[in-house]
């Protein structure tokens, strides 16, 4: 039988990993037009740059780059702590803490990303063109990332569910009903009565 321990730890530390990587690609990239030329911005959780160029990178306006850290970093933890038996039990309460602190980054930063959206497509443009706003692939991948963590922590919730589940199973108490005085009981040895254990 698979260890949903195992499993968990790996989806776990996929999650991280991916969050990371993701946190570095762009998320989104914004195209403003009516200034002669189409300028494009595009945002990763740290830093949006340009194009053409206007100076160097500046900081994001929804830098989230080290929250998203920290949380991948605690979900490491939690899956490193699950890994041991005598750690499972912090572990655990980690790995769930960092993977719903890691979607709820990601939901809120979606709902960030839609609002702008809506404030573009607001904007006018002299020329009868539009602003326009595009997901890029950091955004589906911290989506996923989000999302693999959190099947991960769930995964390493249930194997305690499942363990508990068992050991009440065998706390549970069974009483043998006996027909009468020359039944033998289960698993037992058969009791003679006085007349019976007269030898001959």
């Amino acid at each position: 039988m698979i260890d949903r321990r195992k499993i968990a730890a790996l989806l776990l530390v996929l999650g991280a990993a991916l969050a990371v990587a993701g946190s570095f690609e762009g998320t989104y990239r914004t195209v403003y037009r009516g200034f002669g030329f189409d300028q494009s911005m595009t945002t990763t959780l740290w830093i949006v740059t340009t194009e053409p160029p206007q100076g160097g990178p500046r900081d994001a306006y929804h830098a989230l780059g080290w929250p998203v850290v920290v949380a991948a970093v605690l979900m490491v933890v939690g899956a490193v702590l699950t890994m041991r038996e005598r750690t499972t039990f912090v572990g655990r309460p980690v790995a769930m803490g960092a993977a719903g602190a890691l979607a709820g980054i990601m939901f809120s930063y979606l709902l960030q990303v839609r609002r702008e959206e809506r404030v573009l497509s607001e904007l006018l443009v002299k020329n009868g063109g539009s602003n326009t706003l595009d997901v890029l692939g950091g955004a589906y991948l911290l989506g996923a990332a989000a999302i693999i963590g959190l099947v991960g922590a769930v995964l390493a919730q249930q194997r305690r569910q499942r363990k508990q589940a068992v050991e009440a199973e065998e706390e549970k108490v069974v009483v043998h009903q006996l027909a009468n005085d020359d039944d033998t009981p289960p698993f037992g040895i058969a009791v003679l009565d006085d007349e019976k254990r007269e030898t001959p």
